[in-house]
């Protein structure tokens, strides 16, 4: 009786980019938390700067993505509109 042994699955490369990226985005944050500790610059700029900035690009990047999903959202009903 031969029996087959399955295969090993190969995690896809998808996976393996979004690993590669989230540890290369550790590695920055790691390094600039660093610097902000040991010197109170990031790359030479105030560190409060980016304190005050930071909510202020969250509240523009969340209002971007809801904008922009229900803009593209609304294009695609329109290419079906004018292609049916």
């Amino acid at each position: 009786m031969v029996r087959k042994i399955a295969e090993l699955q190969v995690p896809s490369m998808s996976f393996v980019r979004v690993a590669i990226g989230l540890v290369l985005i550790l590695a920055v944050v790691g390094y600039s938390a660093f610097s902000v500790i040991t010197t109170g610059q990031v790359l030479g700029i105030d560190a409060r700067l980016f304190l005050v900035m930071a909510p202020v690009l969250a509240a523009v990047s969340w209002a971007a993505f809801n904008i922009g999903r229900a803009a593209i959202g609304q294009l695609q009903m329109l290419l079906k509109r004018s292609r049916a």
